[in-house]
């Protein structure tokens, strides 16, 4: 009988540790709110993510997306996400810089040159363990970064130079707004989805927005130049995920949530160039000018959006090493910043 039960409690003791290997473990169902409709590219990108979870868990953490709206406004996003009202997030914390300013500094203007520069200020540069930090005091985990395409100026009429902005009215809002008050440009807060409306009636003369929307959106028929380069190449928006969900995944589900995100963020940066690509194509079929600005005039740009990387930097401890090693980083490569 002692050997019965010996043997018993043997079986229950490996029953416990291989539960997790043997697919006996828990199930845990998340909910991620995309702020991106299912066929747009970080739609794509956020389905990719969910499917990676599921199959670097064997099937135990499932993500169920819901798309723009369905679980709550896009503004309402980072509040809902850090009260555990939605488990995950995938858009821009741009719209929530009032509660994480250091997302500011993932759009500083002309800051990496291309989508692998970004990746290693990421990878290499701390810039992860950074952008966790800043998110953690707020009960968000950033699981990562996500290439969104070029992101610059479209126009309906040319610029060469800092000047030729000046005055002109620019639909563009939060930081992107800062950036074209300090080119000398008119801001313009109008919701994306107006923007086409706004260009054809002259309401606003140009917009800062992702060089993809060229064909997609049909701006090729109420803008006539692109500026390269861009002033973000490439845009960033974030994958993130409520601390306490993510705490209570087992410590081998949570590596597998950081590697699919890791995996999404790799995508984008492959991708990101092909993005473009399409975009420039579109422009040449459809007659949209690509301005490319001379070496002097980058320089001149540079000089005129440095107060907004400087005031940046004195923000607080973690805007400060983001600032100062992205910094860093363009001076290795030669780029004058100061």
């Amino acid at each position: 009988m002692k050997k019965v039960i010996g043997i018993g409690l043997l079986f229950m003791v490996g029953l416990v540790f291989l539960w997790p290997r043997y697919g006996l473990a828990k199930t845990y169902k998340l909910k991620l709110q995309c702020v991106y409709p299912e066929k747009a590219y970080m739609g794509q990108t956020t389905k990719f993510f969910a499917k990676r979870v599921e199959e670097l868990t064997n099937g135990k953490v499932k993500i169920k997306v819901f798309w723009p709206g369905q679980l709550v406004r896009t503004k309402e996003a980072f509040d809902a996400l850090s009260k555990g009202m939605i488990d995950a997030y995938s858009g821009s914390m741009l719209y929530f810089a009032g509660y994480v300013p250091e997302v500011n500094c993932e759009w500083l203007p002309f800051g990496w040159a291309n989508p692998g520069e970004a990746r290693e200020m990421y990878e290499k540069r701390g810039w992860l363990d950074l952008m966790r930090a800043a998110t953690d005091r707020h009960g968000v985990r950033y699981i990562a970064p996500l290439c969104v395409t070029s992101m610059g100026l479209i126009t309906k009429f040319p610029v060469h130079c800092v000047a030729d902005l000046k005055g002109r009215k620019i639909r563009a809002v939060g930081m992107e707004a800062k950036i074209m008050d300090a080119l000398g440009a008119a801001p313009v807060a109008i919701a994306g989805a107006e923007q086409y409306m706004a260009l054809k009636r002259g309401t606003v003369e140009g917009t800062d927005y992702p060089f993809y929307t060229i064909g997609k959106y049909k701006f090729y028929e109420v803008c006539k130049y692109i500026v390269r380069p861009a002033l973000h190449t490439p845009g960033i928006i974030e994958i993130l995920m409520n601390k306490q969900a993510y705490g209570s995944l087992p410590g081998d589900y949570q590596a597998a949530v950081d590697r699919a995100g890791w995996e999404a963020f790799l995508r984008t940066v492959k991708l990101s160039p092909t993005w473009d690509e399409k975009a420039f194509k579109t422009c040449k079929e459809k007659n949209v000018t690509i301005i490319d600005l001379n070496e002097k005039a980058v320089a001149n740009f540079r000089k005129a959006t440095l107060p907004l990387w400087n005031k940046l930097e004195k923000r607080n401890p973690i805007t400060g090493k983001l600032v100062t090693r992205l910094k860093a980083y363009l001076k290795e490569k030669g780029v004058q910043i100061d």
